[in-house]
């Protein structure tokens, strides 16, 4: 997720289910390429030395690492490249800014309840596979989240396009990984990328 205008985060959104009605805000901008409108949620790969227990609450602070930017780049011109010159110069440059880590998360899981918050949005969702709606003037999207083998894995389906995302532990309990899967619009490929957050210093 971006700070640029590509990603400035101020319409209010709602979201609800059987249990659930609270605030969510959305993109500035309208989906260019059917990149969802809930929050940075995403499938993952089943990966070796992650925490199968470890909690997802904490405050979770963007690494920076300058291999995994360089991999969403690639992944974003690869996904692209079958466009032409002006719409692929311009699909480069929204999906780069919509797909910019935010600097600072927090998540609270209660095990059968997730919440989000990052900057100035905010979502909770159930783990059980329920979906939750997501609603704004500019469209609506379904959230639907679940477990499996340690994970929690989170699909966001909007009209034009869906975004997986899969939050996983490593053993010591310090590092968050997400891995995204972005599909929708003219790409000719799913977007995967890779990105770790470090667990804030209690103070």
């Amino acid at each position: 997720m971006s700070r640029t205008d590509v990603n400035q985060l101020n319409t209010p959104m709602t979201t609800s289910n059987a249990s659930t009605s609270v605030k969510l805000f959305r993109l500035n901008k309208s989906h260019v390429l059917g990149v969802c409108t809930a929050c940075c949620i995403i499938t993952g790969f089943v990966q070796q030395g992650f925490a199968q227990d470890a909690t997802l609450t904490g405050v979770w602070t963007y690494s920076r690492d300058a291999k995994e930017q360089a991999q969403r780049y690639e992944a974003i011109d690869r996904a692209t490249q079958g466009m032409n010159g002006l719409t692929r110069g311009r699909a480069r440059e929204t999906l780069r800014a919509k797909t910019t880590p935010l600097s600072t998360i927090r998540l609270t899981d209660e095990g059968d309840r997730v919440t989000f918050s990052g900057q100035n949005r905010r979502v909770t969702f159930t783990t059980d596979g329920s979906s939750t709606r997501v609603n704004s003037e500019r469209g609506a999207a379904t959230i639907r989240a679940q477990r499996q083998n340690g994970k929690l894995i989170v699909k966001s389906q909007a009209q034009n396009g869906v975004q997986t995302a899969v939050y996983s532990i490593s053993e010591d309990g310090m590092r968050l990984i997400l891995d995204t899967s972005v599909l929708g619009g003219k790409l000719k490929e799913p977007v995967r990328y890779r990105t770790t957050y470090h667990r804030a210093e209690s103070r």
